[in-house]
C-alpha cells in the first residue's frame, strides 16, 4: 500500500459545498484583554466539507472505493478547490543566477503586501471524470518571456531550470493545481432517505483536510 494515489473521487459534491483555507494561532488572554497571538502555521491548510445529495448507489460506491482504499484518514489523494484551482502570472521566485530549483506558488495581494501559498499537486481530473490524475499544462515564464527549459515535478509542484535563472529575473506561471489531501474520519456514515425510480438514494457528507506533498517512495507508481 502506497500512502499516495494520484486519484480523486469520482463523485461530484453537491449544493452546500464549504472549503477553504485555515491557520492555527495560539491565543493567551490576559488579565487587562490584551492577547498575546502566536502563528503556529507559516502557512494555511486546505480543508473542505462535501455533501452528496440523493446520489445513486453507483455514485455512493465510487467514495466508498476510495474511502476503502485509502484506509480512512491514512491514505491521502487528489481534491480539486472548485473555487480556486486556477493561476495566471503568480510570481514564484527572483532568480539568483544559481538556483535552478523553485516552489511554485499562488499568490494573494492585499494593501499592496503580498503572500505566496505553496502549491504541490499540479493536476487535474480527467475530463471523463474516470477519477484518473492528469498532469496540468504549465507555463513557466521568466521576465515575462515563457521558456520551455524546465521540468516540473508534478507531485511536489517543483520548477527545476535547465540553467539557473539570471540574478533578478523575475519568475511567474500559468497552470491548474490541485490539493493532496485525506479523508478526516475513519468513518463512512450515509444514510437511505428516499427513491427515485424503483432505486434508492443516499445522502451523506465527507470532509477532507489537506496534507503535505509525498516524499519519494511515497506515491503508487
Amino acid at each position: 500500500m502506497y500512502p499516495y494515489v494520484r486519484n480523486y473521487i469520482r463523485a461530484c459534491e453537491g449544493f452546500g459545498w464549504e472549503g477553504g483555507p485555515e491557520f492555527k494561532t495560539d491565543i493567551v488572554q490576559m488579565a487587562n484583554k490584551a492577547e498575546k497571538r502566536g502563528a503556529e502555521w507559516s502557512q494555511s491548510r486546505f480543508f473542505a466539507s462535501l455533501p452528496f445529495v440523493n446520489i445513486s448507489p453507483e455514485l455512493y460506491g465510487y467514495i466508498l472505493d476510495m474511502f476503502e482504499d485509502r484506509m480512512g484518514m491514512w491514505g491521502c489523494f487528489l481534491y480539486r478547490n472548485p473555487l480556486r484551482h486556477t493561476v495566471e502570472g503568480a510570481e514564484f521566485g527572483v532568480g539568483d543566477g544559481a538556483t535552478t530549483e523553485f516552489q511554485l506558488s499562488a499568490t494573494t495581494e492585499v494593501g499592496g503586501r503580498e503572500r505566496r501559498q505553496n502549491v504541490y499537486a499540479i493536476y487535474e481530473p480527467d475530463p471523463d471524470w474516470s477519477g484518473d490524475a492528469l498532469p496540468s499544462d504549465v507555463t513557466i515564464y521568466v521576465n515575462d518571456v515563457p521558456t520551455p527549459a524546465v521540468t516540473i515535478d508534478h507531485d511536489r509542484g517543483k520548477v527545476v531550470f535547465d540553467s539557473a535563472p539570471a540574478n533578478g529575473a523575475v519568475l511567474t506561471w500559468d497552470g491548474s493545481f490541485s490539493h493532496w489531501v485525506r479523508f478526516n474520519n475513519d468513518r463512512l456514515p450515509f444514510s437511505i432517505d428516499n427513491r427515485s425510480g424503483a432505486g434508492l438514494v443516499t445522502n451523506g457528507s465527507v470532509d477532507l483536510i489537506g496534507v503535505n506533498p509525498p516524499r519519494l517512495g511515497e506515491i503508487a507508481s
